[in-house]
């Protein structure tokens, strides 16, 4: 009787163990997304925790993505559709439960097309992402970026001109690169309790503007050397903002420009507004 005792407890910890082994199963999904025709695309992603990997490549989809989640504790959702000739593409992780989201498998691998002008938004919580938007189309980027740890990089030149670049950066370790390949007219950032690093270089083209807002994060900035440059900001008693190495004539109170910066055909404008945070600006190769 004994013995039987024991066998019963040793087959209901087997049930128990493989039940909660089949509970917390990951599966792997392949989707394609194909173009149906359009020649421009609106791509909006909204995702809530884990492990983001975004690349772009020359195929004829307008997406393909790859993913490995836990279907207990992830949804996730996929949807296109097609309005005249822009297609709309709508992608969102979102976890069924929010504590314990270290134990929760999440991971995407998108690849976007580098055929046809995009306009993208996203907005990602607390995830580590490592994003490559080189040679993307692009003429529209809103990013809203919580507790990220990752990277953004422009790898290659923007063929389209990127009137709308906003970023708002949370509590995130973010290095963005490649800024000059963005080929941007504009871009406001706005960065919170964040250590970030901007990096302006690449193959700059136009006249180009930052507007950078710091709360009480950390931004360091790399702008390339011998390009045009104009710097509007100062600092307070909670704040800092520091110029290292760059040749630049003072023109006014908080506004200092690299000489000939008004004739030049390629240049920088970078406006710093800084709470408590601080900011320190530097010119590389």
């Amino acid at each position: 009787m004994g013995a039987f005792k024991n066998l019963a407890a040793i087959g209901l910890a087997l049930l128990v163990v493989t039940g909660s082994a089949l509970a917390d199963r990951t599966e792997e999904v392949s989707e394609v997304v194909p173009i149906e025709g359009a020649d421009r695309l609106q791509v909006e992603i909204d995702f809530g925790a884990g492990t983001l990997d975004i690349m772009s490549a020359d195929i004829e989809e307008a997406a393909k993505l790859d993913i490995l989640y836990s279907p207990r504790w992830v949804s996730y959702d996929i949807d296109y559709s097609k309005r005249g000739n822009t297609g709309r593409l709508f992608l969102e992780s979102e976890l069924r439960r929010k504590s314990h989201m270290e134990d929760i498998d999440n991971e995407w691998e998108l690849t976007l097309s580098r055929r046809y002008p995009l306009d993208l938004e996203m907005d990602v919580g607390a995830s580590e992402s490592i994003i490559d938007l080189g040679g993307i189309p692009l003429t529209r980027l809103v990013m809203d970026i919580g507790a990220t740890s990752g990277a953004i990089d422009f790898s290659r030149p923007n063929p389209e001109r990127l009137r709308d670049f906003d970023i708002d950066v949370g509590a995130s370790s973010l290095e963005i690169t490649g800024l000059a390949n963005a080929n941007f007219e504009r871009m406001d950032i706005s960065s919170g309790a964040a250590s970030c690093e901007l990096d302006f270089r690449g193959d700059f083209h136009g006249e180009s503007e930052v507007d950078l807002e710091v709360g009480v994060g950390s931004v360091d900035i790399i702008v390339p050397r011998g390009l045009a440059l104009r710097i509007e900001g100062d600092e307070s008693w909670f704040s800092s903002l520091d110029i290292h190495g760059i040749d630049l004539d003072q023109i006014d109170d908080d506004v200092w420009e690299t000489p000939g910066f008004d004739g030049a055909r390629d240049r920088l404008t970078i406006m710093v507004d800084v709470s408590m945070g601080s900011v320190d600006i530097y010119e590389k190769r």
